[in-house]
C-alpha cells in the first residue's frame, strides 16, 4: 500500500495538473474546464479507497509494484476521460496550439489504452520484470519524467523557452523501445543489455542544464523545481554506479536499491508535484518547506545510509540509534504537514457542537482507521473474539459516521449533528440487543455504551446550540 499510494497518491494528481496550470498561465483554462477536472479527481480518488482496501485485505498479484487486482486499472482509466475532455475544453481556446499542447493530448489519449495493455496479466510488461536490475525499465520510468520536467521549466520559465538537443532525449526513448522488442520478442535480457540501457539515462542531465539555463529557472523562482532536479541528478548518477554488479554487491547484498527509489519519490517526484503547488500557491507551499523537507529528507538518507553499511559489515556499530533519527525526522516531516494542512483547513472548535464534532471525527473517523488496518491484533490483545468478517463492516461504517461530523464542522452544524446522533442511536440499541441474546460478546455493549452516551450527549446538552 505505501508504495501504491506513492505512485498513484496525492503526488501523481498533482503532477497532473501541470497542463492546466500553463492553461492558467496562458489564459485558456475555463470553469467548464475546472469542472471536468474535478469529476476526473473525484473518480481517481474512489480508485484510490478501493486500490487501497483491496491490498488492505490481501487481494494482490505478488508484483513488487502496482500489487492490486488489475480490474482496477479500467475504473484508473475511467478517470482519464473526464481529463481528456477538460484537456479538450482547453485546447478549443486557442487559435494556434502549441507543441506541446499536442503531445500532452496525444498523450491523454494513449495513456489508458498503454495502462490496461501493460497492467494486463497475461501480456503485460509489469509481469515480464519480476526479476533482476531492471535497467531498461528504470530508463523508460526516467523518460517518463523528462517531458514533465520540461512543462515544468515551460512553467517557471522567465523568458520565452525554446527547448534545445533534442537528441538527448530522442536517443534514450529509442533505447527504451528496443529494449521493449527485445524482451518481448526475442528473449530476456541479459545483464549487459540493461547494463547498456540503464547507462542511456546519463543523457538526461546535460538535457535539463541546457533547458533551465535557457529558460532562467533559479531556486529564488522555484526552489521545489531545482531541488527536483538536483535530486534527480543524483538518483540518476547513483543509480548507475550501483549498477556496477561489484560496487552493488559490496554495499546493498542484492538487487532491490530501495533508498535509491525512496530519494526518487521522496524528492525527486515529490518535488516536481510541489512545484506546481509552489507555482499555484506561492503563499502556501513557501521556500521554508522546501528546504525543511530537504534537510530531514538528507538526515533520513544519511542515518540509513550508515546503517545499511553497518547491516552489511562494512563498517562497526549499533543500527538502533540511527533508525531512531530517522523516525525522529520523519516524525518532524509529519509535524509540519501536520501543520501546513491545519493553516489551509483552519478549523476553529469556537463553539460546543463544534467541538463535539471534532471528538467524533477523531474517535469515529481516526479510530475506524486504526481497528481497520489492526482490529485483529487489538481484540485479541483485549480478550475479544474477532471473526475478520462483519468487524470490518462495522469499522468502514464507523469511519462513514466519522465523516459526518467532518461534514458537520464545516457547515451545517445542527443538521449534522442530529444525523450522526440518530445513526448512533440505531446502532446502540441492535448491538445492545445482539449483546443480551448472547450472539456477541462484550465488544457490543461497548459499542452500544459508546454510541448511546455520544448521542445522548447532543439531544440533552447540545442540541439547538450551534
Amino acid at each position: 500500500m505505501h508504495i501504491s499510494l506513492m505512485l498513484y497518491g496525492f503526488f501523481p494528481l498533482l503532477l497532473s495538473l501541470l497542463p492546466f496550470a500553463l492553461f492558467e498561465k496562458e489564459g485558456v483554462l475555463s470553469e467548464a474546464g475546472v469542472a471536468h477536472l474535478r469529476r476526473y479527481f473525484v473518480v481517481w480518488n474512489l480508485f484510490l479507497l478501493f486500490m487501497s482496501m483491496a491490498i488492505l485485505f490481501g487481494n494482490i498479484r505478488g508484483l513488487p509494484f502496482y500489487d492490486f487486482p488489475y480490474e482496477l486499472n479500467f475504473l484508473l482509466a475511467f478517470s482519464g476521460v473526464f481529463y481528456l475532455l477538460a484537456l479538450i475544453d482547453a485546447l478549443r481556446r486557442y487559435e494556434k496550439r502549441p507543441l506541446w499542447v499536442n503531445v500532452s493530448l496525444a498523450a491523454v489519449i494513449a495513456a489508458p489504452i498503454a495502462l490496461v495493455v501493460l497492467m494486463n496479466p497475461q501480456y503485460g510488461q509489469v509481469e515480464k520484470s519480476l526479476i533482476g536490475p531492471h535497467g531498461d525499465n528504470t530508463l523508460g520510468m526516467s523518460f517518463t519524467l523528462i517531458p514533465i520536467y520540461y512543462l515544468l521549466i515551460k512553467l517557471s520559465a522567465e523568458k520565452p523557452f525554446v527547448p534545445r538537443w533534442h537528441w538527448l532525449w530522442i536517443v534514450p526513448l529509442s533505447g527504451y523501445a528496443l529494449s521493449l522488442v527485445i524482451r518481448n520478442f526475442f528473449h530476456p535480457l541479459s545483464y549487459n543489455e540493461e547494463w547498456f540501457f540503464q547507462y542511456l539515462t546519463l543523457l538526461y542531465l546535460p538535457l535539463l542544464w541546457v533547458w533551465l539555463r535557457d529558460a532562467g529557472v533559479s531556486f529564488a523562482r522555484n526552489p521545489y523545481l531545482i531541488l527536483s532536479i538536483a535530486a534527480f541528478v543524483f538518483v540518476d548518477v547513483e543509480g548507475n554506479i550501483l549498477f556496477i554488479p561489484e560496487l552493488r554487491t559490496l554495499i546493498h547484498r542484492n538487487d532491490l536499491v530501495v533508498g535509491h527509489a525512496h530519494i526518487a519519490m521522496g524528492l525527486g517526484v515529490a518535488f516536481m508535484a510541489l512545484a506546481i503547488a509552489h507555482h499555484l500557491l506561492p503563499h502556501f507551499f513557501r521556500r521554508i518547506h522546501a528546504l525543511a523537507w530537504t534537510a530531514l529528507m538528507a538526515v533520513m538518507a544519511g542515518v540509513l545510509s550508515i546503517a545499511g553499511l553497518i547491516e552489511a559489515g562494512l563498517i562497526a556499530g549499533s543500527i538502533e540509534p540511527l533508525l531512531l533519527i530517522r523516525a525522529i525526522a520523519g516524525g518532524v516531516m509529519l509535524l509540519m504537514v501536520s501543520a501546513i494542512l491545519y493553516e489551509r483547513i483552519a478549523l476553529r472548535f469556537d463553539t460546543p457542537l463544534k467541538l463535539y464534532h471534532g471528538i467524533g471525527f477523531a474517535s469515529d473517523a481516526g479510530g475506524g482507521i486504526v481497528l481497520l488496518i489492526a482490529g485483529g491484533i487489538l481484540f485479541e490483545q483485549l480478550g475479544f473474539h474477532f471473526s475478520g468478517t462483519y468487524e470490518y463492516v462495522v469499522f468502514a461504517f464507523m469511519i462513514g459516521t466519522g465523516l459526518a461530523h467532518w461534514a458537520g464542522l464545516h457547515g451545517d452544524s445542527e443538521r449534522f449533528a442530529g444525523l450522526s446522533a440518530q445513526i448512533r442511536a440505531v446502532c446502540a440499541s441492535v448491538f445492545a440487543a445482539l449483546y443480551m441474546a448472547g450472539t456477541l460478546d462484550g465488544i457490543a455493549l461497548l459499542v452500544a455504551l459508546y454510541d448511546g452516551m455520544f448521542a445522548l450527549v447532543y439531544w440533552l446538552f447540545l442540541r439547538g446550540r450551534a
